[in-house]
């Protein structure tokens, strides 16, 4: 092999390197801002009142309800039934409220994502960053004290 021949080899093989290092620098990037969307997303509350301001509901970021607070006097300045009218639309509203927060916390991710190929794509084996995006779009940390 002539010393050309080498240094041609030596020089792709150090831009492989570095384009590799790139990549590297750039997921490891990309992994801790998945670590602070999850926070983000395990931290989310969303509350919601009704009409009245009898009730008041808070849902987490998967839209699960996680607590209901109801004036002292609801029941006085409302019939059973309009409470429960009334609590189902504010449940409604904050489950809504919270998939609007939800992908908006989620959006950095969707446009990584969207840009790239997928790590599978680049190397056999590696966890799908596509499949990560899903799962964490349609799931998030429980509140303390509720299992699955």
């Amino acid at each position: 092999m002539e010393p050309s021949d080498r240094d041609q080899i030596r020089s792709a093989n150090a831009e492989l390197r570095s384009a590799l290092d790139a990549i590297n620098h750039e997921f490891d990037r990309e992994i801790d801002e998945l670590g602070e969307i999850q926070r983000k997303l395990a931290a989310m509350k969303v509350h919601a009142t009704t009409p009245n301001n009898l009730a008041r509901v808070t849902v987490n970021a998967s839209g699960v309800v996680t607590e209901i607070t109801i004036a002292d006097d609801a029941y006085r300045r409302s019939t059973p039934q309009q409470l429960t009218q009334d609590l189902n639309a504010a449940i409604r509203g904050a489950v809504e409220a919270a998939a609007t927060a939800r992908a908006e916390v989620l959006s950095p991710i969707k446009s990584v994502v969207d840009g790239i190929a997928d790590l599978t794509e680049m190397v056999p084996g590696a966890p799908s960053l596509r499949e990560l995006q899903a799962t964490l779009a349609r799931t998030s940390p429980r509140p303390r004290g509720q299992s699955r």
